[in-house]
């Protein structure tokens, strides 16, 4: 694809597309009522947008030197924090209790559970375990291999050597601060012994003893930084054909008979959007597994139904059929996607016990889990968001021509979640 054809990133799109509106809702402001309102929301969001844009820009430039890199699931939050501290080793304490919380190290830990990173897993859970004990001379060494491992694996070259440099179409992982840059920086030789203490996780230095004081947490949360980003940059590398169709298709000019078509669809959507009022929140046993129930066809909760059926019959073409997936790739790949993130987690029974309707688009159902995993039984509860939209997971207003409910594609790490939690409260 040449470069005049590429798509723009998602950032870059959206503010070109509000660039071209901001002068028409400078005008909405004249018309006050629904109009203006919107108008001021749309403003309050892209100035957030903005903002978080100018953080990550300020967050490159001051902590991308010091180690540190940004990756796609990195918390704007965290972000926001570390570049409002004016002092930078407070700054770097916040960054590295944030690395080490028990939660982002668990969410990282799914990504180890499907097939392309699950060599290694057992590595990760014992950097995880030493890190949590403060052992940081174990963990280091740990997390480094994993991710030698991982860029080899992935690229036949070392991580250090130019082996996870290539641009990759719209990831925060290529961008200043992101994993070229701290490669660079903690991939760097060193020639003679320091037993001096060092705040990054200098992969030379540490692995060929030259570097020795290197147990402590901030040099632990560094290495951790760069596996997230890691595992994030090969993440949207392994998909970015699909993201960058998707991305073409969304942004091509369209032709008058289709915009005159959006605009009618928007106006019928409008009216809906208007009409829609949220059912009464419904609790109790309202179906499950096994058993015969009075669900309303083309629910959410049918489709939740039919989706945790599929999960407990391990159908993964109808879980694919089923779940969100914005790249829009085929449902076998899908499904294969799916096969390696379930693994040898296993669903024997659900139990919807509530359903919310959340926005004229959007419900949400809790539902009770049992499974086994391993030679182990769990139990839990978890909420399943679902959609409504069209063949493109574009929302329409339920009920819409063409519609249908859809699961959002984080069910499955958090049932991870559910399970490791509540195998852990049992042997504990």
């Amino acid at each position: 694809m040449t470069d005049d054809k590429r798509p723009l990133p998602t950032g870059e799109h959206a503010k070109k597309q509000f660039e071209q509106l901001r002068p028409l809702l400078g005008l909405a402001g004249l018309f006050g009522g629904k109009v203006g309102t919107q108008a001021k929301e749309l403003k309050r969001q892209f100035a957030e947008v903005e903002r978080i844009q100018a953080d990550q820009a300020a967050f490159a430039a001051r902590f991308g030197p010091r180690g540190w890199t940004i990756f796609d699931r990195l918390s704007v939050d965290a972000v926001r924090a570390a570049v409002l501290e004016k002092n930078d080793d407070a700054a770097d304490r916040s960054l590295a209790a944030y690395h080490l919380d028990p939660d982002t190290l668990q969410f990282l830990g799914y990504r180890f559970h499907v097939s392309r990173f699950e060599a290694w897993q057992e590595l990760y859970e014992r950097a995880v375990e030493r890190a949590a004990a403060e052992d940081f001379l174990s963990a280091v060494p740990l997390v480094l291999i994993v991710i030698d491992g991982i860029c080899t694996t992935k690229t036949q070259k070392h991580p250090f050597s130019g082996g996870a440099d290539a641009p990759v179409f719209d990831t925060e992982t290529t961008r200043p601060g992101g994993l070229p840059s701290g490669l660079s920086i903690l991939g760097s030789t060193r020639r003679r012994l320091d037993p001096a203490p060092i705040d990054s996780p200098y992969r030379h230095g540490i692995v060929h003893g030259l570097n020795p004081n290197f147990g402590n947490a901030l040099v632990a949360a560094k290495a951790f930084n760069l596996l997230q980003t890691m595992v994030d940059y090969f993440d949207k590398r392994d998909n970015e054909a699909a993201r960058l169709a998707r991305a073409s298709e969304e942004q091509r000019e369209r032709s008058w008979s289709e915009i005159a078509e959006t605009a009618a669809s928007t106006k019928d959507m409008q009216r809906r959007i208007d009409a829609w009022a949220a059912r009464p929140v419904s609790s109790g046993t309202i179906a499950e597994h096994g058993q015969p129930h009075s669900l309303d066809a083309g629910s959410p909760e049918e489709a939740a139904a039919q989706y945790l059926d599929a999960v407990v019959a391990r159908n993964f073409s109808k879980i694919a059929q089923f779940m969100i997936d914005y790249p829009l790739r085929p449902i076998a790949m899908r499904a294969g996607r799916h096969r390696e993130e379930l693994g040898e987690l296993v669903v024997t029974d659900w139990r919807i016990i509530e359903v919310r309707d959340e926005a004229p688009a959007v419900s949400e159902v809790d539902v009770e889990l049992q499974g086994t995993y391993q030679e182990g039984s769990w139990s839990g509860t978890q909420t399943i968001r679902v959609i409504f939209g069209d063949k493109k997971f574009e929302t329409l207003v339920r009920g819409s021509p063409g519609g249908s409910w859809a699961v959002m594609p984080n069910f499955l790490n958090n049932l991870w979640g559910t399970a490791i939690g509540s195998l852990a409260d049992r042997s504990a």
